[in-house]
C-alpha cells in the first residue's frame, strides 16, 4: 500500500515541476536553516557538560550595594575555599585559581603574549576534568613557578621538542619556569578556557587572609544528595563572621549599621552548567552566551520551518480545485476517505524526505559559512550519532505530516456533487484560512525585518556614542611595567616624532578600567564604592578628556602625589556641587595597609571607562609612578602602519626583549558587544532567508492565482482596461494581506524588542515610527516584486490565447 502512495505521488510531482520546484526548495531551505539553528543551540547547551560530577559543582559570587552602587562579581576572597572545606560538611572538595589575561613569556628567542593565564591550586586537575597528556596531574601545581601548558602551546614554544622540564621566562622579570605538565586543549564548550596554568603558590595573593578581597574564582564541589541550601545558609553566615569583621575594622562600623546605611554584601552560589547562558557577572573568565538568544533562536528556527510548511500548505490547498475531480472520481469508485488521506500525506512525506537530503547538502555547504557568521567552530560531529540519520528521518516524516495535514484532511472533504456543480473552484479561490496563513507568514517576516533593524542601529549608535573622550587612533600598548628603568627614556623618544601626539601610563585604560574599592569622605565619613584609575600627568591630553571643574594633575605641583580627580559621577553622589579645595576622601590607594587622605583638586566629565551596558559608575583618578601596567599613545592620523612599526622599533630598543603588544582602544570596545553582533548577523540573515522563503511561497500562489483568473483578466483586457490597472487587480489582495501582517507586526515588534532586548543596554536607541514605517514598506515592495511578474505576464498576454476555447 505504502509503495503504491509514494508511486503515485512520485508521477504527481514529475507531472507537476513548477510547484514540486517551489516546494521542494521552500521546504529544504527552511529544513537546513532549523538544523543549523538547532546544532547552535545544542552546542550552546553543551558548555561544562563534559565535567566529571558538573551536576555537583558550583561557583561562589559575591554581590553587593554601596551607596545605591551595586556590583555582582565571579570573584571571591582567598580564604573561601579553605572555609568551604573545614565548616561545611555538605562541601566534599573546593578549588581556587586566579586569571591573568596579560602575561608575557619567553623561551630563548621566542616571546608571546598569554591572555589566558590561570593560577590554580594543586588539586586543580583532580577537581576538573581536563586531561594531562604527559606529566603528573597530583603533583604538576605542587610548589612555586610550575607551570602546566596546553598542546597548542607546547608547539608554539617547543616545537617537536619534549616540554617537561623546560625552562621558560615569565612576566617583565623574567622569572624562571618549569614546565612539569602538558594539558589537553580545554574543550571549546568549557566556560573555563586557558593555555596555561601557573601554580599558585607563585601568587602571593593566594595567601591572603583578607575577606574583603576578592581576586580569585571559587568552586566547590558538594556531595552527592547533599543539599545546596545549607551551603548558602553557611556563606550567609561567613558575611557576618568574616566580611562583618573586616567592615569593623577597616571602616570602624559594625555590620549593623553598615547595613542601616542602605548598604548590603553577601555571597551567592551558582550552578556551574548554569555559568555560560544564564551568567552575566562581572569578572567573567570569558564573555558567556545568553539563554534568551537561544529562546530567540529556537523560534527563528520555528517560524521558517512553519513558513516552509505553509507554502506547502498554501500551493496544495490553492490548487485543490485541480485534485477535486481526482477526489471525486476517486470516492465515486468506492474509495474511503481515510485511504485518500493516507494518499495526500504520502505525497507531503515525499516532499519532506527529499528535502531533508537536500537541506543536508546544504548544510554541508554552508556550515562553514555559519561559523564565520555566529562566531562558532561547530562541525560535523553530531552527524556521526547513529541516533542522527533516523531523527532526520523522523524529523522528515514530522514535518511532511505537519505540511500535508490540512490539505489532506481538505481536499479529501470535497463532494462529488459539489465538485461537478464547481463549488469546490469558487472556494479554492477565496480560501479565509489560506489567507491567515500568508498572513502568519508576512507577520513573522516583517517582525524580523523590524528586530534587525533595531539591532543594526542599536549596534551603529554603541560604535558611533560620543564616549567623552577620543578613542579613534589611540592604541593601549600593554606589558609596559617591563620597560623598568627604561620606562622614561622610551616614553621621551616616542615624543620625539611628530607621529605620535602624546604618550601617558595608567594602571588599565578603557573599557577595562576595573580596580575598585571603598572610599569614605572624610567630612560626612560616608562610604563609597569606586572605580580606581592610576594615572600620570600627560594623561589628560593622551585621552582627550575634558574638566568639569578644577585642573588635571601637573608637574608644577608637588603635593598633587595627595591629589585625586573624581568624575562628574563619583562628585554627585558624595553630595558635593562646587569644589572649593577641600574636599578630601579616605582609601586605600595601592598597596598602604592604612587607610590614606587626598585632597580632591580637580572633577573630569563623565566618560564611559566600560561596557555601553552600564551607566557611567564613580571613578577616581589617583597619580602613579612611572611605568604602570599599560600605556595611551595617540597617533595621528594616517599612515597607521608605518607608525606601528615605528613604535615597536622603539620599544625594542627599551623593553629588553619583551614582546609588544598592543590593541586599539575604539576596538577594545567594539569587542565588548561582540554577542550582540553575532546575534545580528544571525538574525539578518535568518531574516533574508524567511522572506525568501515567504517569497517563493507567495511566488508560487499568485502564479496559480492569476492562472485561475486568466479568462478574467483577459475579458477585462478585452474590454479595454490597462495594463496598469489589470497589475493592480492582480496584485491588491496581496497588498491587502501584507499590510494586514504589518498592521500585528509593527506593535508586537516594537514591544518584543523594547521590552526584552534594549532593556540589556544603559545607553539605546528610541525605536522610531519611521524605522516601523519603513519595515513596512519594504515587506510590501518585496511582496510587489514577488507577485508583480505573474501579473504582468497574465496582463499583458493576448486575450485570444485565453478565449479562444470558449
Amino acid at each position: 500500500m505504502l509503495k503504491n502512495y509514494f508511486l503515485t505521488a512520485w508521477r504527481i510531482m514529475v507531472r507537476q515541476k513548477g510547484y514540486t520546484a517551489i516546494n521542494i526548495l521552500g521546504l529544504s531551505l527552511g529544513i537546513a536553516a532549523s538544523i543549523l539553528i538547532s546544532i547552535y543551540i545544542i552546542d550552546e547547551l553543551s558548555y561544562d557538560k563534559f565535567q566529571k560530577d558538573g551536576e555537583y559543582i558550583y561557583r561562589v559570587n559575591m554581590q553587593g550595594k554601596l551607596q545605591d552602587n551595586e556590583f555582582l562579581i565571579a570573584l571571591s576572597p582567598a580564604p573561601m575555599a579553605q572555609a568551604l572545606k573545614d565548616e561545611v560538611p555538605e562541601v566534599a572538595d573546593a578549588v581556587r585559581f586566579g586569571l591573568f589575561r596579560t602575561m608575557p613569556f619567553q623561551f630563548e628567542e621566542k616571546t608571546f603574549t598569554e591572555d589566558r593565564m590561570l593560577l590554580a591550586d594543586p588539586n586543580f586537575f583532580d577537581f576538573f576534568s581536563y586531561e594531562i597528556v604527559q606529566g603528573d596531574p597530583k603533583s604538576a601545581l605542587v610548589g612555586p613557578d610550575k607551570l602546566v601548558i596546553t598542546e597548542t602551546g607546547a608547539k608554539k614554544y617547543f616545537g617537536e621538542e619534549n616540554p617537561l622540564g623546560k625552562i621558560i621566562l615569565r612576566g617583565s622579570e623574567k622569572k624562571a619556569t618549569e614546565i612539569t605538565a602538558v594539558v589537553a586543549d580545554p574543550p571549546h564548550n568549557s566556560h573555563i578556557s586557558f593555555d596555561m596554568i601557573l601554580s599558585g603558590d607563585s601568587w602571593d595573593y593566594m595567601k591572603n587572609e583578607q575577606w574583603s578581597s576578592n581576586n580569585l574564582y571559587t568552586y566547590f564541589k558538594i556531595h552527592p544528595g547533599a543539599d545546596p541550601k545549607k551551603v548558602q545558609e553557611a556563606l550567609d553566615i561567613f558575611i557576618t563572621k568574616y566580611f562583618g569583621a573586616e567592615i569593623e575594622k577597616f571602616l570602624g562600623i559594625s555590620m549593623e549599621q553598615f547595613k542601616a546605611a542602605g548598604n548590603s554584601a553577601g555571597f551567592f552560589m551558582q550552578p556551574m552548567l548554569d555559568i555560560h547562558l544564564k551568567s552575566n557577572l562581572q569578572e567573567e573568565i570569558k564573555p558567556t552566551g545568553n539563554i534568551q538568544y537561544l529562546y530567540i533562536f529556537g523560534a527563528v528556527a520555528l517560524f521558517i520551518i512553519f513558513i516552509a510548511c505553509i507554502n506547502f500548505m498554501n500551493l496544495s490547498t490553492a490548487r485543490s480545485a485541480n485534485r477535486a475531480k481526482e477526489v471525486g472520481v476517486r470516492k465515486t469508485v468506492g474509495a474511503i476517505r481515510s485511504k485518500l488521506v493516507g494518499q495526500f500525506l504520502s505525497e507531503s512525506v515525499l516532499y519532506s524526505l527529499i528535502s531533508t537530503v537536500i537541506a543536508t547538502f546544504l548544510i554541508l555547504i554552508l556550515l562553514r559559512p555559519f561559523n564565520n557568521l555566529s562566531g562558532k567552530s561547530l562541525d560535523l560531529w553530531i552527524f556521526l550519532n547513529p541516533l542522527v540519520p533516523l531523527g532526520l528521518i523522523v524529523f522528515a516524516i514530522l514535518i511532511g505530516i505537519v505540511a500535508g495535514s490540512y490539505p489532506a484532511f481538505y481536499l479529501t472533504s470535497f463532494n462529488p456533487a459539489s465538485v461537478l456543480k464547481g463549488k469546490v473552484r469558487n472556494a479554492a479561490k477565496r480560501s479565509s484560512f489560506r489567507n491567515g496563513l500568508v498572513i502568519f507568514q508576512f507577520l513573522v517576516s516583517i517582525c524580523l525585518i523590524i528586530s534587525s533593524m533595531v539591532v543594526y542601529k542599536q549596534l551603529k549608535y554603541m560604535q558611533d556614542k560620543n564616549l567623552g573622550f577620543e578613542k579613534e587612533n589611540v592604541i593601549n600598548l600593554l606589558h609596559t611595567m617591563s620597560l623598568g628603568q627604561n620606562a622614561k627614556a622610551f616614553k621621551d623618544e616616542v615624543m620625539q616624532y611628530a607621529e605620535f601626539g602624546s604618550a601617558s601610563f595608567a594602571n588599565s585604560l578603557p573599557p577595562n578600567i576595573d580596580w575598585n574599592s571603598v572610599f569614605k569622605t572624610t567630612d560626612t565619613q560616608q562610604d563609597f564604592l569606586c572605580n580606581l584609575y592610576f594615572v600620570d600627568h600627560e594623561h589628560l591630553d593622551a585621552m582627550g578628556y575634558t574638566m568639569a571643574q578644577g585642573r588635571f594633575f601637573s608637574r608644577d605641583f608637588i603635593s598633587d602625589s595627595s591629589a585625586v580627580i573624581l568624575n562628574e559621577t563619583a562628585f554627585r553622589q558624595m553630595g558635593w556641587t562646587q569644589l572649593d579645595g577641600g574636599q578630601r576622601i579616605s582609601g586605600f590607594w595601592g598597596n598602604n595597609d592604612e587607610p590614606v587622605e587626598k585632597t580632591v583638586i580637580g572633577v573630569i566629565k563623565d566618560f564611559n571607562f566600560e561596557s555601553l551596558h552600564h551607566s557611567v559608575r564613580p571613578l577616581i583618578m589617583s597619580l602613579s609612578s612611572e611605568p604602570n601596567y599599560e600605556m595611551a599613545i595617540k597617533l595621528t592620523p594616517g599612515n597607521v602602519a608605518e607608525k606601528i612599526a615605528l613604535l615597536e622599533s622603539i620599544w625594542k630598543k627599551h623593553s629588553n626583549g619583551n614582546a609588544f603588544e598592543y590593541s586599539f582602544i575604539d576596538s577594545n570596545f567594539d569587542a565588548l558587544f561582540h554577542a550582540e553582533q553575532k546575534m545580528g548577523n544571525i538574525i539578518l540573515v535568518f531574516t533574508i532567508l524567511a522572506i525568501s522563503i515567504a517569497c517563493l511561497g507567495l511566488f508560487g500562489l499568485a502564479a496559480y492565482t492569476t492562472e485561475q483568473r486568466s479568462k478574467e483578466i483577459s475579458i477585462r483586457k478585452a474590454l479595454g482596461a490597462s495594463l496598469a490597472n489589470l497589475v493592480t487587480i492582480l496584485s491588491k489582495d496581496f497588498t491587502i494581506l501584507v499590510l494586514v501582517s504589518f498592521i500585528i507586526a509593527g506593535p508586537l515588534s516594537y514591544y518584543v524588542m523594547n521590552q526584552y532586548w534594549l532593556q540589556n543596554f544603559a545607553y539605546r536607541i528610541d525605536i522610531d515610527i519611521l524605522m516601523i514605517l519603513g519595515a513596512g514598506m519594504i515587506s510590501i515592495v518585496i511582496a510587489w516584486l514577488t507577485v508583480s511578474y505573474q501579473s504582468f505576464k497574465t496582463a499583458a498576454s493576448n486575450p485570444v490565447d485565453y478565449l479562444k476555447n470558449d
